[in-house]
């Protein structure tokens, strides 16, 4: 009789079996690698057509000139593939609160005077442009797809009501300083990165920039919003 049972019962699991009755255990999902998701990432935000974004300051100041007579808190505007920029940079000016406009449009840019608002032509290089921030072979996207070093992935975490990936690492110090015209790049910078886990475009960076101070570092926060939508962009003067 106990064989009886034994065959019964062997009989019975496999007929479970063949009709499903017990699942065959999951495929574990791979583990992706962290410096090629982030040149996955990288790509990707670059090949949009266009984005919002705001940067907010934190931390140790930063100054726009020599003297530090103008502070930079936060940079917001639009882009538009693959060089113009349109965006509104709010400052401290001494004691008072200000804003700056500035036009990037290729390869020439245009800010308003902080005081009497007039548009005026400016000489490349001669001051920071955040269109230079963007740019297709240098800019913050471009590092994040070939620069970021010693990357891992932190986790899968909900952002804007989305799955997101987050990756940590560290972006070089000089090749963020050619983008920043020096206000960003002290040292090595810690960086974190979460991007839409379908489209793989970034939403967040925040750029910790250790080397500024001990306590409170100097902090960029990057967000990307409004990808592909439209943005017109034209010469606010003519320049000679």
């Amino acid at each position: 009789m106990k064989h009886v049972w034994k065959w019964l019962i062997a009989g019975s699991l496999l007929w479970l079996v063949a009709c499903g009755g017990i699942a065959s255990p999951p495929t574990p999902t791979p583990t992706p690698d962290p410096r090629a998701l982030a040149a996955a990432i990288g790509q990707a935000t670059q090949n949009s057509q266009s984005a919002h974004f705001r940067i907010t300051l934190s931390g140790k100041p930063v100054a726009l000139d020599a003297g530090g007579v103008t502070i930079l808190n936060s940079i917001e505007g639009d882009l538009r593939r693959p060089d113009a920029v349109l965006s509104i940079l709010n400052i401290t000016l001494g004691s008072a609160i200000g804003e700056i406009r500035t036009v990037s449009l290729a390869g020439k840019q245009y800010a308003t005077n902080p005081i009497t608002r007039q548009w005026m032509c400016l000489q490349a290089g001669s001051t920071f442009d955040p269109a230079v921030l963007f740019a297709p072979e240098i800019g913050i996207e471009a590092l994040l797809a070939n620069g970021f070093t010693d990357v891992t992935l932190v986790g899968i975490e909900e952002l804007n009501g989305r799955p997101h990936y987050h990756l940590r690492g560290t972006l070089p110090a000089d090749l963020l300083r050619a983008i920043s015209l020096n206000l960003l790049g002290a040292g090595p910078v810690t960086t974190d990165l979460w991007a839409d886990q379908e489209t793989l475009r970034a939403s967040r960076v925040v750029l910790v920039d250790t080397a500024t101070d001990a306590s409170s570092p100097t902090t960029w926060t990057l967000e990307f919003s409004d990808y592909d939508k439209a943005v017109d962009v034209r010469e606010p003067v003519q320049c000679p």
